[in-house]
């Protein structure tokens, strides 16, 4: 995709959220200090576009923040730090997207909900000859995660990993991929096609071999933020599922 559509989208979904103005109807509120949120860049959720951030996810966070009449400002940060911000319980008002939700994490942080479901898997290059029928066979290769990702814990937990090279974004394992440095990676299709093209890499010498798991994105917040805010913010992201709005921004980015 390039630089001109990320710009139409971006104009594409205000147009969206202009449209849907009044029914983003609850009350203004003041807070003393506005929510800082936090996320990775992770191209198509989270894009970084001449300093300008977007991506679906960052758009429909964006989306419940305003509607939720909550002050914000997000901030891209490698993933592990990004966690170690939001699960630190002596810091108020700070939020986390793009967040699996797993028994480890469950009492770092306070719950929003879940906005957005994605499919990962291990991914290969057409033309490497390797083939993973199941996650036992992923053993057998040399593979590329993300570090601090909920997926690379699972994988790892579950002993179906051998030999692999850990970094902080898919970017990065994307080029190790076409570079035959590692022989498969573990993330969504989506992500990787676009992060290839983004790259000027061919994403169609992209194929998925095998799903892993079905993730769910969740917004979540720092324990010490208060139960208003967290209300707040249910409400919001309830309200946005239930009128189209989240569905109508995933649609854009299609």
């Amino acid at each position: 995709m390039s630089r001109g559509n990320v710009k139409s989208r971006i104009r594409n979904v205000w147009h969206l959220l202009t449209v849907l103005a009044p029914l983003f109807c609850l009350p203004e509120i003041s807070f003393a200090e506005k929510m800082v949120v936090f996320s990775a860049l992770y191209p198509p959720y989270q894009i970084e576009d001449n300093e300008k951030l977007t991506g679906v996810n960052t758009e429909i966070i964006m989306a419940i923040f305003h509607h939720s009449g909550i002050p914000f400002e997000i901030q891209y940060v490698p993933w592990v730090r990004a966690q170690k911000i939001v699960g630190d319980d002596s810091l108020p008002n700070t939020a986390i997207y793009c967040l699996g939700r797993n028994e480890q994490r469950e009492q770092q942080y306070k719950w929003v909900g879940v906005y957005f479901y994605q499919k990962v898997s291990f991914l290969t290059l057409k033309d490497s000859g390797v083939r993973i029928n199941g996650p036992d066979d992923a053993k057998k290769y040399v593979t590329g995660l993300v570090r601090g990702d909920i997926i690379t814990d699972q994988l790892k937990s579950q002993g179906y990993i051998g030999k692999h090279e850990m970094v902080n974004d898919d970017i990065l394992n994307i080029r190790k991929l076409f570079k035959k440095r590692v022989q498969t990676i573990v993330t969504s299709l989506l992500a990787a096609r676009y992060i290839a093209s983004e790259s000027g890499l061919d994403p169609n010498q992209i194929e998925s071999q095998y799903d892993v798991a079905t993730v769910e994105f969740n917004l979540a917040l720092s324990r010490n933020t208060s139960d208003e805010i967290w209300s707040r913010l249910q409400t919001s992201l309830k309200t946005l599922l239930e009128n189209g709005t989240i569905e109508s921004i995933i649609d854009n980015w299609r």
